[in-house]
């Protein structure tokens, strides 16, 4: 009740909206990176996973991190937001026919990290920029930014956050099971429900099948 007074008495804090990247909008930023924006190696890595400030290869992913087999690759996160006591996890990255590939996209990159490195110490930051430096979360928000631009989107309304959104509005627009989304997410609870971002014209038609329910 306290809470709720100061609240009334500030007035309600209207965050700016975050606009989730949905699959897609992740199709576009793809074809636009494949066409060419930055170099070769830069369109290659942008979207994957960043360092907040120094490279730590006891949390941050390390080449050792990640395992490519046939099929799919596996990437072990030691840390993670849905991971406080640092248990670490396993994400499966499986081969798809579809154009957004995250296993050709992981198997590609390891390509050009070999071809551009002589060797390189299993400890080494798996994601890193062209002088060689990990990948930083700036320089990796300031590069989407510049894609969703030329994609034709607000950029300003776009965040890192934003993947985590549109993942789960994309699982649940295809009716992927409760589930499902939860692991695909890794999610421990269900506030992945608050992520997903229904549109108008679903609870329109959500609203209609209520009305044509048998049971009323």
């Amino acid at each position: 009740m306290i809470m709720r007074a100061v609240k009334r008495i500030q007035g309600e804090h209207n965050p700016k909206p975050r606009l989730p990247i949905t699959f897609q909008v992740l199709g576009r930023i793809c074809n636009s990176l494949r066409a060419g924006v930055f170099s070769t190696f830069t369109d290659c890595i942008c979207g994957e996973f960043t360092v907040s400030k120094h490279f730590d290869s006891t949390v941050n992913l390390s080449v050792t991190d990640v395992e490519i087999l046939d099929s799919y690759a596996i990437l072990h996160l030691k840390t993670s937001k849905t991971d406080p006591f640092r248990k670490g996890v396993s994400i499966q990255l499986h081969k798809s026919d579809h154009t957004i590939c995250p296993f050709s996209a992981i198997k590609k990159y390891i390509a050009i990290r070999k071809g551009r490195e002589a060797s390189f110490c299993f400890s080494d930051p798996l994601f890193v920029k062209e002088n060689g430096s990990a990948l930083d979360r700036d320089f990796f928000i300031r590069s989407l930014r510049h894609v969703l631009d030329i994609c034709g989107y607000n950029s300003s309304l776009y965040n890192g956050h934003s993947f985590r959104i549109g993942a789960s509005t994309s699982a649940g627009s295809v009716n992927i099971q409760d589930h499902l989304i939860k692991t695909l997410g890794r999610w421990t609870s269900d506030s992945y429900c608050r992520y997903i971002r229904i549109s108008k014209d679903t609870i329109r038609k959500a609203q209609k099948s209520l009305t044509l329910s048998k049971n009323i």
